[in-house]
């Protein structure tokens, strides 16, 4: 290294930004423009493509990424439409249910007011039977009574005729009546 320094030291200086030799300059500046002319007719073509390719691949990508945005849109608000359907559903059954109530409740106090009304009639005519069926078992035990009192009598009053005339004309008279 002080070989190299002592070497520098000692050569002329060609300048502060040339190097110290002319011809080192020259053919130095000739190898760069041919080494630039290898790169633009060899690698010039292989590059454009590169960077045509890589151009290419990203404008893919952000077509893609686009059709995949306005896909996602798309379903974003079929999804909200679908949400105020929903919703409008929703109320819609709300409404029909409170609508069916009120006619089921309706119906209802209907049915109840004509099955009392079928059951007061049912009641009454149960009564008017009962009534009829009590008066005719009590009318038919006081002629059981009175017949026995009235056959007791007579058996001490009357004779076997009068006795049975009476008969005849009782069973005369029950005839008529039913």
């Amino acid at each position: 290294m002080l070989a190299l320094l002592a070497e520098a030291a000692a050569s002329p200086e060609n300048g502060k930004w040339l190097a110290h030799d002319k011809n080192e300059i020259i053919w130095g500046t000739l190898a760069f423009f041919v080494v630039v002319a290898l790169l633009m007719w060899k690698a010039a073509p292989a590059i454009r493509k590169a960077m045509t390719g890589r151009t290419e691949r990203i404008q893919a990508e952000l077509d893609a990424a686009t059709l995949q945005r306005t896909e996602a849109e798309g379903e974003r608000d079929r999804i909200k439409a679908a949400l105020a359907d929903s919703d409008a559903e929703a109320s819609r059954i709300v409404a029909d249910a409170h609508e069916t109530a009120a006619k089921l409740k309706e119906n209802i106090a209907e049915r109840t007011v004509s099955e009392i009304a079928l059951l007061r009639e049912r009641a009454s005519a149960d009564i008017d039977a009962t009534r009829r069926q009590s008066l005719a078992d009590l009318t038919g035990d006081v002629s059981r009574l009175s017949l026995g009192a009235a056959e007791q009598l007579v058996e001490h009053n009357l004779g076997d005729d009068a006795q049975q005339s009476l008969i005849e004309s009782y069973i005369a008279r029950v005839g008529v009546s039913n």
